[in-house]
């Protein structure tokens, strides 16, 4: 309803009228054109937009001029309570104006992010899963915006790529493995490839600039063309979306091929089976605690452990039967308990659906030891 009120306000100041491109994205109205067109522009807005219920706010209105203009727009605009600029303006989520206040915005961006990062590595020294599920769910996805509307800014977010590399994954991982750069470029994979989706900002950034400028272009057109009866085809877009899917997966697909070149043998054949189906679903799934899908800080740092083949601390050793120990001897060690504990789950599990359905339930009862008695049977 908002948006067909502001079509009214926007028949009365068209390009056709003024001469002023324009573009309404909810209650945030923009203009471009020449000083004095602009100028025009913002003397309708003033007069028709109350009546519709739109009252502009020149306190919160900025004009955006090239330098050899500012002193013409400053002329035109005294007393109107718009601020005039030659460097530029945030807008949107963005920023508009010279490449050293893009600089700066995106520096200043980047600086909040780092202390986030820093206060979820301190949260990941204590719950891990939780840490983890934050950081691939929630923050990383608040730099996407930035990485879309901003070109040109990979050096800017090379300061957030070394927090998470230098302060994120230690306190995540907690692992005495050091973190190369093909082991970061390992865990910046899809977890379905065997990663873990820690993404690198800097090394996406101008691969989702141009995905966006290729996403939006239709529609760029159509505000340059001022073309507002038009529709974009959304067929089209949809089109491109799975071509860049795909071509970001054949990147990842080719990216796994290489490090799996150089990685050890033992590393290899544990990603072979992180992207077995399900192998994954404890790192994708949010960490809900009612429905039994956390992992505390020991079994989560253990997890991770195993899924790359890292030595997993608090192994002694040497086992109680004597052998050298390793992960895989505390498996199949009769003496270690492992091999009744999955024996064990596999018949909870089971017992546990018959109750479901059946009455009566039971499961085999465990034998009280005979140390200190005669067994004795007679035929």
């Amino acid at each position: 309803m908002y948006a067909l009120g502001l079509s009214v306000l926007q028949d009365e100041i068209s390009y056709e009228k003024i001469l002023v491109k324009q573009v309404a994205y909810t209650d945030d109205l923009t203009g471009a054109g020449k000083i004095s067109d602009l100028k025009k522009w913002w003397t309708l807005v003033k007069k028709n937009g109350p009546t519709i219920g739109y009252t502009p706010n020149a306190t919160k209105s900025i004009l955006i001029v090239k330098p050899e203009h500012y002193e013409n727009g400053v002329r035109l605009f005294n007393g109107s309570g718009v601020t005039v600029t030659k460097d530029g303006q945030r807008h949107l989520g963005a920023v508009i104006g010279t490449e050293e206040l893009k600089a700066k915005y995106v520096e200043e961006k980047v600086s909040d992010w780092v202390k986030e990062v820093g206060i979820l590595s301190g949260m990941a020294k204590t719950e891990p899963h939780a840490a983890y599920s934050a950081f691939t769910h929630g923050l990383q996805r608040q730099w996407s915006f930035v990485k879309r509307t901003i070109p040109n800014i990979s050096r800017l977010l090379r300061p957030l790529e070394e927090s998470i590399r230098k302060t994120f994954l230690p306190a995540l991982l907690k692992t005495n493995i050091f973190i190369g750069d093909d082991e970061r470029e390992l865990l910046t994979l899809p977890p379905r490839l065997g990663g873990m989706e820690i993404t690198s900002p800097d090394k996406l950034a101008q691969e989702e600039n141009r995905n966006s400028i290729n996403l939006t272009r239709t529609l760029t057109k159509k505000i340059i063309a001022q073309d507002a009866k038009g529709e974009t085809d959304q067929n089209a877009i949809l089109e491109l979306k799975k071509t860049m899917s795909r071509n970001r997966q054949s990147a990842q697909v080719e990216s796994l091929e290489r490090l799996k070149n150089v990685m050890l043998d033992e590393t290899v054949r544990k990603i072979h089976i992180a992207q077995e189906t399900g192998a994954s679903n404890w790192l994708t799934c949010l960490p809900i605690r009612a429905k039994g899908f956390t992992l505390n800080k020991q079994e989560f740092v253990d997890a991770v452990a195993l899924r790359y083949g890292w030595p997993v601390e608090g192994v002694p050793k040497t086992c109680a039967c004597g052998v050298p120990n390793n992960v895989d001897h505390t498996r199949t060690c009769k003496k270690g308990g492992f091999v009744c504990i999955r024996h064990d789950e596999v018949r909870d599990l089971t017992a546990n659906m018959l109750r479901e359905v059946c009455r009566d339930v039971s499961t085999e009862p465990t034998l009280l030891p005979l140390n200190g008695m005669a067994n004795t049977c007679s035929t």
